[in-house]
């Protein structure tokens, strides 16, 4: 059985992932314990994470040190080359890297981020979760969570929770051949 890359995130109301800026500061005023278990809970299950270089550099910015230290970790990029931290730099083939990954033994893979990684891994039928949680604040413009059109994604939702204000919403990627 291959591990499952999961997207896990939190999105606004209007499915903004962040300001136009690429700012999140909005997500520091939820104020969410509850949501904090849970996505503590989710991150005890995960062995690797993912991500793009903006995502990378704004987590270093964000945490002032990389945040995922004990996990296996992977920023995709093509203009980065070396990391002082403990993540492997990946420029290649994206997918193709996903389908060596999942084959390996381990636990879930988390994509932190990236709307295009997202949306290419997407394509290529490489996400097997999403848990999206919703914050109630509207953006009115920002960062959509993908980057661009798809057509007609099949989702099955597994399961919602309500923490406080937020509600995660888990649902399985249907690949073409369950359809």
């Amino acid at each position: 059985m291959s591990r499952n890359v999961i997207l896990y995130l939190t999105e606004s109301l209007d499915g903004f992932i962040a300001e136009p800026n690429g700012s999140t500061d909005w997500l520091r005023k939820l104020n969410s314990s509850a949501g904090d278990d849970a996505y503590q809970g989710f991150y005890q299950n995960v062995d690797t994470v993912l991500m793009g270089r903006k995502t990378y550099q704004r987590a270093l910015k964000l945490a002032g040190t990389y945040p995922y230290q004990d996990k296996e970790s992977y920023v995709f990029s093509t203009t980065l080359h070396d990391t002082d931290d403990p993540t492997t730099v990946v420029a290649g083939n994206i997918p193709e890297f996903v389908r060596q990954l999942k084959a390996k033994k381990g636990g879930d893979i988390w994509l932190v981020g990236g709307a295009d990684i997202f949306t290419e891994l997407l394509k290529a039928e490489l996400i097997d979760k999403l848990t999206i949680t919703i914050a109630p604040v509207l953006l009115g413009d920002g960062i959509s969570l993908v980057s661009t059109n798809l057509t007609d994604v099949p989702l099955k939702l597994e399961s919602t929770m309500q923490h406080g204000q937020v509600v995660t919403l888990t649902y399985q990627v249907c690949k073409q051949a369950e359809e």
